[in-house]
C-alpha cells in the first residue's frame, strides 16, 4: 500500500522482504521465556509477525504494540491475534503513548538503532519506568560494523547526490552497557553482547528488496523526487558488482546488539 506523506515505510515492501528477520524469531523466542500469563510491550512492532508469535508465547496475556509507521500498523491490525493492540507512536516520545503502569517484558527487535543517539538515554529510562519489579528488557537491533558494506556504498551515493550519510545509530557494546547501567538495569542476570549472524541474501533481487524496503528508509528523505531515482540508479548499479559475494550471493554480515537488562 502507498505510505503517508509522513511515512517513509511501505508495509507491504518491507512484509514481503524481511524473510531474514523472521528467521531469527525462534531462536530469540527462545530466549525470553515468557511466562503465559505476561503483560508484553513491543517496542517496533512493525508488520506485526513478530508481534503475533510473542502473543501466541502469553496466551492468558496480553501484547501491546507500538511502531511510528502508519502503513506498519495499518497492516499488521489486518491480521492481529486476539489478545494484542497497536498504537502509533514514535519511541522518541513513548511516555505519551503509553497508560500502563507496568509491563511484565519490553521486547525491541530490530527497531531501536532507528531511534537517534540522543534519545536513548531518555528511551531506556522510560522503559524501566513502566516496567514491574523484576521485570526485563530484550532486545536486539544494530550494532558496530552491521553491513559495513552496503552501507559504506549507500553513504557514498547519498553524499555524491547532495544528500546526508545514513542515521542509523550502531553503538558498540561498551557504550550501550554503559546506557543501561546509567538508567538504572541491572546487567548481573543477563547480557549486553554482539550476535554476530550472516544473513541469507540468495540472490542480486533478494538484495534489491532488501535495500529498497530497508536501509534506503535511512537516505530518501534527504533527496528530492528526482535524486531517489538517480540514488537508487547509482546504488543498485554499483551493488551488483561491489556486493557480490564469491560464492555467488549477496549473504550480508549482520552485527547485532543484543541484550538482556533487568528492572531491580
Amino acid at each position: 500500500m502507498p505510505t503517508s506523506a509522513n511515512d517513509s515505510w511501505n508495509a507491504n515492501l518491507y512484509a514481503v522482504h524481511s524473510a531474514h528477520h523472521r528467521a531469527q524469531d525462534a531462536e530469540f523466542l527462545a530466549s525470553i521465556g515468557l511466562l503465559p500469563h505476561a503483560k508484553v510491550l513491543d517496542l517496533g512492532s512493525g508488520t506485526g509477525e513478530f508481534t503475533n508469535k510473542l502473543a501466541a508465547s502469553v496466551p492468558q496475556g496480553r501484547v501491546l504494540g507500538i511502531d511510528s509507521s502508519p502503513s506498519q500498523i495499518e497492516y499488521a491490525r489486518q491480521a492481529k491475534a486476539g489478545n494484542v493492540e497497536y498504537r502509533l507512536g514514535r519511541l522518541e516520545a513513548l511516555e505519551s503513548v503509553l497508560d500502563e503502569s507496568a509491563f511484565d517484558a519490553v521486547i525491541s527487535r530490530a527497531t531501536l538503532h532507528w531511534v537517534p543517539e540522543e534519545a536513548h538515554p531518555a528511551l531506556l529510562r522510560t522503559i524501566r519506568a513502566h516496567l514491574c519489579p523484576g521485570g526485563f528488557l530484550r532486545a536486539e537491533f544494530a550494532g558496530c560494523g552491521q553491513m559495513a558494506n552496503v552501507m559504506a556504498l549507500l553513504d557514498n551515493v547519498a553524499t555524491s547526490l547532495g544528500g546526508k550519510p545514513a542515521r542509523i545509530y550502531m553503538p558498540t557494546v561498551e557504550h550501550y552497557r554503559a546506557l543501561l547501567l546509567g538508567a538504572g538495569y541491572e546487567l548481573s542476570r543477563g547480557f549486553v553482547r554482539y550476535a554476530f549472524q550472516k544473513r541469507s541474501v540468495p540472490n542480486y533481487d533478494a538484495l534489491l528488496g532488501l535495500m529498497r524496503s530497508q536501509p534506503y528508509v535511512a537516505y530518501e528523505p534527504y533527496l528530492s523526487v528526482e535524486q531517489r531515482q538517480t540514488f537508487r540508479e547509482k546504488a543498485e548499479r554499483r551493488a551488483l558488482s561491489e556486493l557480490r559475494r564469491d560464492d555467488g550471493t549477496y549473504d550480508l554480515d549482520f552485527v547485532r546488539m543484543d541484550l538482556f537488562a533487568f528492572n531491580p
